[in-house]
């Protein structure tokens, strides 16, 4: 073999030897991912349903366009709003994935609304057909006038003074902070974790629902201010990623700007139709539901200023 020959096959072996490596950081970078995934507790059991851990001992659990989250205690695990049935089905999965041989300690409905509440039967039948179910007084009140079998009724109320469950290392503060989305409204606060969990009456960066019925706007305002009287640094949703105490605040901008636009457009003599065509708002025309509910949201909170200014005048 002369020299050319021996440099061509030299160089062809080189050039085989970078590809295996190459081939080798792909597998190891995949194989990483694939780990950290794991100890992260990231589930990619299918895309209508994942779950993530948000803090110490502390998980959120997404179906579709809902969240949840449960807290892995010395006495078991606490799930809130279990959803629906089917949603339950993979709850009842991502709950002994992050915490196995998870032996449930209770279910915590936040409110009545049964897109919500609904769910904990097939939470039972996976994990204990006793188990306690948390909610507040108001809940349990319209769950019976309700009569939905899909959506047992509470065995433990909680009234508007609150009610701290869990352990003293790792308790879970229930509040009511008053009535805007409905009466029976309640966060869990984690202290130790400086999380909150809260529920339809603050959201991600998003519109309010369609027109806000039967929204009490100024207690909106005022239960999301109370918020960020606790301390914590992290916020959880019943719709929308986790966030900080900046999301928060944006949702107080964003209905405060809300209720302003809309009194100076009926100071003005504006219709609700004209309100409604001339307010637009466009610094959050990137939130969530903008294009759909935006202009509903002028509507509710135009017929929440008129009936309020009406009842002053009474």
């Amino acid at each position: 073999m002369n020299n050319i020959d021996q440099k061509s096959t030299l160089l062809q072996w080189k050039m085989v030897q970078l590809w295996m490596l190459a081939i080798l950081v792909l597998l190891l970078l995949v194989l990483s991912i694939g780990v950290m995934a794991k100890a992260e507790g990231k589930s990619t059991r299918s895309s209508a349903s994942e779950w993530f851990k948000v803090a110490d001992n502390t998980y959120v659990f997404r179906y579709k366009f809902y969240y949840t989250m449960f807290v892995n205690t010395t006495k078991g695990v606490i799930a809130f709003d279990p959803l629906s049935n089917n949603a339950a089905e993979d709850y009842a999965k991502a709950i002994r994935e992050a915490v196995p041989e998870a032996k449930l300690n209770s279910i915590v409905y936040t409110h009545w609304h049964t897109d919500h509440s609904t769910g904990a039967n097939v939470l039972r039948r996976e994990f204990g057909k006793d188990i306690p179910i948390l909610a507040h007084a108001n809940t349990l009140a319209r769950l019976k006038r309700l009569k939905d079998s899909d959506v047992p009724l509470p065995t433990k109320v909680v009234s508007n003074d609150g009610m701290t469950i869990a352990d003293k290392k790792n308790p879970i503060e229930l509040k009511y902070l008053g009535h805007a989305h409905t009466n029976s409204m309640l966060i869990a606060f984690l202290p130790k974790q400086k999380l909150v969990f809260g529920v339809d009456f603050v959201n991600h960066d998003s519109m309010g629902w369609r027109d806000l019925p039967g929204v009490d706007v100024d207690n909106l305002i005022t239960m999301q201010k109370k918020l960020l009287e606790l301390d914590f640094e992290t916020i959880t949703f019943g719709h929308g990623r986790p966030g900080g105490r900046d999301v928060v605040k944006r949702q107080i901008a964003y209905y405060e700007a809300l209720v302003d636009e809309t009194s100076k457009a009926i100071n003005k003599g504006m219709s609700e139709d004209q309100a409604a065509e001339v307010i637009t708002l466009e610094r959050y025309k990137d939130w969530a539901n903008y294009d759909y509910w935006f202009t509903l949201n002028v509507r509710g909170v135009y017929r929440f200023v008129k009936e309020k200014s009406a009842n002053k005048g009474t």
